[in-house]
């Protein structure tokens, strides 16, 4: 009998963290990153020469205030000449994209150009985005091309609080090649240039509620 009250007691503990962590995650409570890793070309041109994945944007809402979400894009597999010239990004549809504030965290690397608005930019075959880093270089600039190994950090603030979840939607419909979370040009292939995106994304939880969570199975493996 005393072992059957302590199994309980230790059940009812972890049921309470779990629910209690689980209305953390849901009131956006706890901080989480998103990554999606574009590692498929869509347009049916040339694949970078690289391994994929070719390109990552990682959103991470652990910095700022609650009204802010990091995005870090990094050029992990394009080798040689090869560059990024766009980068495409959704919103929540809910939400006007042209309220946001884009500010650079470093550009150092290449800096962009930032348009912004609702399925207002088209990826090539797949659908419409609602938010575009247009690199260099446009005709006639001397600015650095975005090239391998470099990455770039920009801050996204909004007037009401926004998190990770808000930049996990698909393109609008606009071609036949699927939508896609993200996407980016990359050209300098050779001669020739592709548009790679990536349909997935996991939101990651808090290492707090996973270390919570992997305590309880501990309790319970010792009990």
């Amino acid at each position: 009998m005393r072992i059957d009250f302590r199994l309980r007691a230790i059940l009812a503990g972890c049921l309470f963290s779990g629910a209690l962590s689980g209305a953390l995650l849901a009131s956006g409570a706890t901080a989480a990153t998103l990554t999606f890793e574009l590692d498929f070309e869509f347009s049916g041109a040339t694949e970078p020469a690289g391994t994929a994945p070719w390109v990552t944007l990682t959103f991470d809402d652990s910095v700022g205030t609650a009204n802010d979400v990091r995005l870090t894009i990094a050029n992990v597999g394009i080798t040689g000449s090869e560059f990024v010239s766009g980068v495409y990004v959704n919103f929540n549809t809910a939400l006007d994209p042209t309220a946001l504030t884009i500010t650079a965290v470093d550009d150092s690397a290449s800096s962009p150009s930032i348009s912004q608005g609702t399925n207002a930019f088209k990826a090539d075959g797949d659908g419409f985005f609602d938010v575009l880093f247009d690199f260099p270089p446009p005709p006639g600039s001397g600015s650095a091309k975005f090239t391998a190994g470099e990455s770039v950090v920009f801050d996204f603030s909004f007037p009401s609080p926004i998190d990770v979840s808000d930049f996990d939607f698909d393109s609008a419909p606009g071609g036949g090649n699927g939508s896609y979370r993200a996407a980016a040009h990359v050209q300098g292939i050779g001669s020739e240039s592709g548009w790679i995106g990536n349909a997935s994304g996991v939101p990651e939880p808090a290492t707090g509620v996973l270390l919570l969570l992997a305590a309880c199975a501990l309790r319970l493996r010792r009990g």
